[in-house]
Formats: structure tokens, sequence, C-alpha cells
């Protein structure tokens, strides 16, 4: 197995997402979420209010499952089936911890959505980063043009970026919310990217 201090920076980042779940139980409002998400709310570009709405759509179900869902399908047939099943788990494990917290923590959203629902930490953040962020680390390295790469990992990032600022700007979520959720889904990244490198320093893997 990986050494405890290979997983150390992620075990580290759990502990921070924990820490930040238990002060939102306790103030279901933190200081700085209503003066960042004013700011937020304030940005007025041309095109800002349906970029915005494209990308927080790219994190609903059942669209978020698409990008992975692709990925373990095509890494599979390949017969990369280790770096498939983290392809799959990594967005699977991220979602699950997300909707269990949802329901600890129980904390309203900060507008009146039709979907209604609890907000902490942010679903499509967390999926956002988990989806695309494996997808980022494990199937470029198995496209060989460097300008294909480039632009696979590149529409990654869009959404990875973006997905925390869309669901604040459209009243969707706290900004501690997100942060959760970057927090939650980093570590699992972290932790499923590290098994992942380890077993295939140790040569379990396609040849």
């Amino acid at each position: 197995m990986a050494k405890l201090r290979d997983y150390l920076p992620y075990l580290i980042l759990l502990g921070v997402f924990i820490l930040l779940a238990w002060l939102v139980f306790l103030n279901p409002v933190l200081a700085t979420d209503s003066s960042i998400s004013g700011f937020i709310q304030d940005i007025s570009l041309p095109g800002f209010d349906g970029f915005m709405e494209f990308i927080s759509c790219l994190g609903s179900f059942p669209v978020w499952i698409i990008p992975p869902g692709a990925a373990v399908i095509w890494l599979w047939c390949k017969g990369y089936r280790l770096q498939s099943v983290i392809c799959a788990l990594v967005p699977g494990i991220a979602a699950l911890l997300g909707y269990i917290f949802k329901w600890l923590i129980d904390r309203p959203r900060p507008g009146s959505l039709e979907d209604g629902g609890t907000s902490f930490p942010s679903g499509h953040t967390a999926y956002a980063l988990a989806c695309y962020g494996v997808i980022f680390f494990i199937i470029p390295k198995f496209i060989r043009r460097p300008v294909l790469r480039f632009i696979l990992r590149l529409l990654c990032l869009v959404p990875v970026v973006f997905m925390g600022i869309s669901r604040v700007y459209l009243n969707a979520h706290w900004p501690s919310d997100v942060l959760g959720a970057y927090l939650l889904s980093g570590a699992v990244l972290g932790i499923g990217l590290t098994y992942l490198k380890h077993k295939l320093t140790k040569g379990v893997n396609h040849a």
C-alpha cells in the first residue's frame, strides 16, 4: 500500500472540510457568505447570465455522469481496467459523501429555488471537480497529440473553475457551500489518483 504521507495532503483537505462543515452546522450563514455572494452576483457582463446557466447545467443530473461514463467505457474497452474503475469511483464517492453531508448539515439554500433541497456542500461543484478533474488527469495520458491533449484539458478546467462561481451567481449556494465542495472532491480526487499512481508504479495495469 502507498505510505500514509502520500495521502496526507488529501487527508488534511478532508479535515478542513469537516471543520468547515461543523462551522456551517453551528452558523448557517457565515460572516463572509453574504459579502462574497453580493460581489459575485453584481457581475454584469454581456452573455454572462447564459454562460453561468450553461456551466451550472453541466453539473446537473444526468448531464454530469456523461463525461465520466464515457471515459469509463472508453478506458475499459481499451483494457485499462484500473483507470476505468478509478474514473468511476472518484465521482461516485464524491457524490455519495456530498449527499451524506447535505443530509447531516441540512443547511437551507440562500434563495427559494424550485428544486429545493439543502445547500452544503454544493453538489454541482463537487461533481464538476470529481468528474472533470479525474478526466483531466487520466484521459490526456492516452492522447498523444499535444494540441488535442491541451484542448481536452482546457475543456475540463472550464466547468471546474466556473461551476462554483455559477452556483453562487445563480443564488443556488453560499460561497462556503462551494468551498466545501472543492475541499471534499479535492480530497477524494487526490486519494483516488494517489492510489492509482501507486498501483501503476507497482505494475498492476494493462501492459
